[in-house]
């Protein structure tokens, strides 16, 4: 299992960084699954990547409207198939039963605490034997 930690130095840099990630899902048809913490980041999610841009979009969906988008949103902390590739963005670490090909997650440095929280979680996916990347 593959685990990519994106650094975050402001909190702006997380959605640029979601940006990334999806646009390079679609380049590739690689099937990611975002899991999001709650309804309110889902459809956050849902809007932003519908209309991060006046001139394009991100094709996705919702849990209750999935079809074959390389790209789901979803509020399940399971994966979903074909979904191999996950963006995990809720505040504990993933279940340690969930099984990805690749994993992403951030690294944020906005504050003592949040740097706490990013160390003990690079120890968990290490703990699990995951090859880790880190990337600013």
């Amino acid at each position: 299992m593959n685990v990519t930690l994106f650094s975050v130095k402001k909190k702006a840099d997380t959605t640029a960084k979601i940006l990334t990630i999806c646009r390079k899902a679609v380049e590739k048809t690689i099937y990611l699954q975002i899991c999001c913490p709650n309804q309110k980041a889902a459809v956050f999610l849902d809007e932003f990547l519908w209309k991060f841009s006046g001139e394009a979009f991100l094709p996705h969906a919702l849990d209750e409207t999935h079809t074959v988008e390389p790209i789901l949103v979803s509020l399940k902390t399971e994966l979903t198939r074909p979904f191999t590739h996950v963006l995990w963005l809720h505040p504990p670490p993933p279940p340690t039963d969930l099984r990805w090909i690749h994993l992403y997650d951030f690294d944020d440095q906005t504050s003592e605490g949040f740097r706490e929280k990013s160390q003990s979680r690079y120890h968990f996916y290490k703990q699990l034997g995951c090859k880790i990347s880190l990337l600013s």
